[in-house]
């Protein structure tokens, strides 16, 4: 297979080279990575995956619970799937709770009999305003943002108390939706087994593999089969466990499989505890940027050296996503 090596920093690439033939020490070759990374490199839009939406989730609850919706303003109505219904059914009620499952975030209230799920998909955001503080999260956040609302305003909360919720999205291609218990649970039970959660076992795990006709990372992806995963994390979780994201999945031995199960889970709940991973496309509800990308070891690192070997990244297109690896740790 021919390996597209993505190469904007190739002079860069060749001091670090050079660096690492007169140390060989791979720490210092890290240092030198994170002290140089190029900050004019403006990199393509990242979709918040489950670790930075669960982030998301728990401050939004931290905020939001409790406080009674004086009104609702609708300012394009395909956010909330053109329901003409929405605004007047909120209205007078409480957010009760707020939960998640993959990147679909789930709002309770106290008294309407149903439920509202949200996707932030590519670009949208939740931003809180009160007298005392702004935050936000979802899509990357400039001064101008919080100068609301904004033409990118879609659906803002004002709460009795004089606080607001503001969603944004400046592609449109996130939602609000209004769904019944019963709608949601069928959504929810379309979803796979979720690092975190009681049924990411290995007795479930370890059957998703069979009669797959599909590459890993394709599988991987569905989260018809494992929810949350996303982009960045199963080239993360793949590098981990030593095995190339396009293998065949009927390739894959026993141990491979037991490593994708352990480092599938532990590279998303060290990216939660962190705060989650930040590009140019994301920061947490209370306005601060996660803080996994320094430890991200393939992703967004193409035509750098490997912290462990010294090897260049590869980047090709597979599965329909861009895919990080290092073709001497990965086989």
């Amino acid at each position: 297979m021919k390996y597209i090596i993505h190469s904007f920093d190739r002079l860069k690439a060749e001091s670090a080279a050079r660096l690492y033939e007169e140390t060989r020490d791979l720490e210092v070759l890290k240092i030198y990575w994170l002290a140089n990374k190029r900050k004019d490199v403006q990199n393509p839009a990242v979709m918040p995956e489950m670790p930075e939406v669960e982030v998301v989730r728990r401050q939004l609850e931290a905020h939001i619970l409790n406080r009674e919706i004086e009104s609702v303003e609708l300012l394009h109505p395909k956010i909330t799937r053109k329901n003409p219904e929405f605004k007047e059914a909120l209205v007078g009620d409480q957010f009760k709770a707020v939960s998640r499952i993959g990147k679909l975030l789930t709002f309770e209230f106290k008294d309407y009999h149903g439920f509202m799920l949200a996707h932030l998909k590519m670009t949208g955001q939740f931003i809180f305003v009160d007298e005392n503080q702004k935050f936000g999260g979802g899509h990357s956040l400039t001064e101008s943002d919080f100068e609301l609302p904004h033409k990118h305003t879609r659906v803002i909360f004002h709460f009795k108390d004089g606080s607001n919720l503001y969603f944004n999205d400046m592609r449109l291609f996130g939602y609000l939706q209004l769904v019944a218990p019963d709608e949601k649970e069928s959504i929810w039970n379309g979803y796979g087994i979720e690092p975190g959660r009681p049924n990411y076992t290995w007795e479930n795990f370890e059957p998703l593999f069979n009669k797959r006709k599909t590459t890993l990372k394709a599988l991987l992806l569905n989260q018809k089969v494992i929810s949350g995963l996303g982009n960045i994390y199963v080239d993360e979780a793949c590098f981990r466990s030593g095995v190339l994201p396009f293998r065949e999945v009927p390739t894959l031995t026993q141990l491979e499989k037991k490593e994708l199960f352990k480092h599938g889970s532990e590279v998303m709940m060290e990216s939660i505890k962190r705060g989650g991973t930040t590009f140019y496309s994301f920061l947490t509800a209370d306005g601060k940027k996660g803080n996994f990308s320094d430890e991200l070891e393939v992703f967004d690192r193409a035509g750098q050296p490997c912290y462990k070997c010294g090897n260049i990244i590869s980047k090709i297109k597979h599965a329909g996503r861009g895919t990080h690896f290092c073709s001497t740790c990965q086989k």
